[in-house]
């Protein structure tokens, strides 16, 4: 539990005054909660006086028991309302601060996300991301908020209540708080069970939105081949799986409900015992003191009955902690050494670069260093001059696509070094490079935005309407948007669903050649375009972008004739170099 305080206080310090103000106005409502309660007292006594002394009493002795009676039931009614109106600010001051903390949190996690490489999202499901930035952040936002509110609630009426059954009777206080030790030490006992309970539902619901994103993006594929009912029973499994882990722990949780209640119902219990038999025995000479006491305790039922949820919460808490900071300790393996901006030509050079990438390598090769018969590009030599063209081509699993990733610097190569305009790719500055690549990948992925937005996408900065048109226009998609209904403005599904391949592809060219990189990269983005608009595209790219050095991922090459470097692979090695490079 110390982790999650220690988590926690780290956020709740940037809103100390807002929190302080509500435990504050905790401790206030909590005086005006209890400072009816001996008017109670003293209303039944003279209740009992009035009918006990009826015949005896006088008329100026009835009115002023009468007046007596009006400035108690005044005090029962108003107190409680202004309370109310008190506890209304109270849960707005720290409820809203909560929400506040669980904006910053998901910030935090969600710049973190962006920070980390490509091979932390090849080893972490996207549903697993998801789940510990939205239903893990909640439980620790319920557990600042409500949790911590419930929680002071009740540790300091419980306080006020026992200083205030000690002022009236120490033995009967004693009765009646003896049961609350033993609640305390079956709430710890059970919390145990609550924590083990709360990791393996919260890993199941990781389970459960990793499976369902990708059953709704991968929807074409199942429909394609008549798989619904598969994968509808897949579901139900897990969905059992996840229902049975949520009852065992609902089950622990009404548990702790049922004995919280139980000793509240104990005390009660005692009350009526042991008051009642020292009011008959004439220890305690006023029968309102009895009264008191139950209403004392009747104060602690609802702050006792929701501890339960504030174990339970602080429980699912605690596991949440866990695993949100398990993911803000990975630390980035592609770093920026490199403040200072650089400028970028586009000269690009390999010397014996070897990579492999660290998933696909069990622990033992890493350790015993026994990694050339996983090396995904094996030492590659070659120079590429600025404003030149490099075409690479190769069979499937040659490297071809890891080198435009290397040369992205979306990974640092294992052995060798990649110089950019003779400075090591490492040196330089890493967001000011990526801001000089346009890359465009295998996969069309698009936003689910207009199409002029996803064009811009590619522009650090505010781009003016005119450079996106021309991007269209090189990519040839533009008749194509000025077709749709509402052209630029035309909202495309999640992952550019509602267009074909060759759209997709065009629109993802534009967004790379809008900002007019230095180093342009085309990663088998080709592949749905005919051959006729394929020519019309490079040369347009060339003709608009003559120095910017340009490299062409491809398997077919039938489309290509103009080219200064051409490298085939093969088990990632140079198989065929021809260079027509102009030192």
């Amino acid at each position: 539990m110390s982790g999650l305080f220690a988590f926690s206080k780290r956020y709740c310090q940037r809103y100390k005054l807002r929190l302080c103000i509500g435990f504050l106005l905790i401790l206030i409502s909590n005086i005006l909660t209890l400072l009816p309660i001996p008017y109670i007292g003293k209303s039944v006594n003279t209740i009992k006086n009035i009918f006990t002394d009826f015949s005896n009493t006088s008329n100026s002795l009835s009115l002023s028991l009468k007046k007596d009676i009006c400035i108690y039931t005044s005090i029962i009614l108003i107190v409680p309302i202004i309370g109310g109106f008190v506890k209304y600010h109270m849960r707005q001051c720290i409820i809203t601060t909560s929400r506040m903390i669980e904006f910053d949190i998901k910030n935090e996690i969600f710049s973190h996300y962006q920070k980390l490489s490509l091979s932390f999202y090849k080893k972490n499901s996207t549903g697993d991301l998801m789940n510990r930035l939205t239903e893990d952040v909640s439980f620790i936002r319920q557990y600042i908020g409500p949790g911590m509110m419930y929680f002071l609630n009740l540790i300091t009426l419980f306080f006020m209540v026992f200083m205030q059954m000690l002022r009236i009777n120490k033995i009967l206080t004693f009765y009646v708080i003896l049961p609350i030790p033993i609640l305390f030490i079956s709430i710890y006992y059970l919390s145990v069970y609550i924590t083990n309970k709360s990791e393996e539902v919260q890993t199941c619901q990781s389970l459960i939105c990793s499976f369902i994103q990708e059953t709704f993006s991968g929807i074409h594929i199942i429909k394609s081949f008549v798989s619904e009912s598969f994968f509808q029973e897949k579901h139900k499994k897990i969905i059992l799986k996840y229902q049975k882990k949520n009852i065992e722990l609902a089950r622990i949780d009404t548990l702790l409900s049922s004995i919280i209640i139980f000793f509240i119902g104990t005390c009660h219990l005692l009350i009526l015992f042991f008051g009642g038999k020292k009011y008959f025995e004439g220890e305690i000479k006023e029968i309102g003191t009895i009264a008191e006491f139950f209403t004392y305790i009747n104060v602690l039922i609802f702050p006792f009955i929701i501890l339960g949820w504030v174990v339970s919460i602080s429980e699912r808490a605690k596991v949440s902690q866990t695993r949100i900071s398990e993911f803000l300790k990975e630390k980035p393996e592609i770093l920026n050494n490199n403040l200072i901006k650089t400028k970028i030509f586009g000269k690009i050079q390999f010397k014996n670069v070897s990579f492999f990438y660290y998933n696909s390598v069990s622990k033992h090769d890493i350790k015993q260093k026994n990694r050339n018969h996983t090396l995904i590009v094996n030492k590659i030599s070659f120079t590429l001059m600025k404003g030149k063209t490099l075409i690479l081509t190769g069979e499937t699993g040659s490297g071809k696509t890891t080198i435009g990733r290397l040369i992205s610097r979306l990974y640092d190569p294992y052995k060798g070094k990649i110089l950019i305009d003779n400075l090591s790719l490492k040196n330089h500055n890493l967001y000011d490079f990526r801001n000089n690549i346009g890359y465009v990948p295998q996969e069309s992925f698009l936003f689910s935005d207009s199409i002029y937005n996803n064009i811009a996408l590619g522009s650090v900065y505010k781009v003016a309407p005119y450079k996106v048109y021309d991007a269209a226009r090189i990519a040839m998609i533009e008749n194509d948007i000025l077709n749709f209904k509402n052209g630029y403005e035309t909202i495309i599904g999640e992952r550019g669903i509602t267009l074909s391949g060759g759209q997709k592809q065009r629109i993802c060219i534009a967004r790379a050649i809008i900002k007019s990189p230095k180093i342009l990269i085309f990663d088998d983005s080709f592949s749905a375009i005919d051959q006729k608009t394929r020519k019309s595209i490079i040369r347009y790219v060339k003709e608009k972008m003559k120095y910017s050095t340009i490299i062409i991922i491809t398997h077919d090459t039938s489309y290509i004739s103009d080219f200064d470097l051409f490298i085939v692979l093969k088990n990632g090695k140079i198989y065929k170099i021809e260079d027509h490079n102009i030192f």
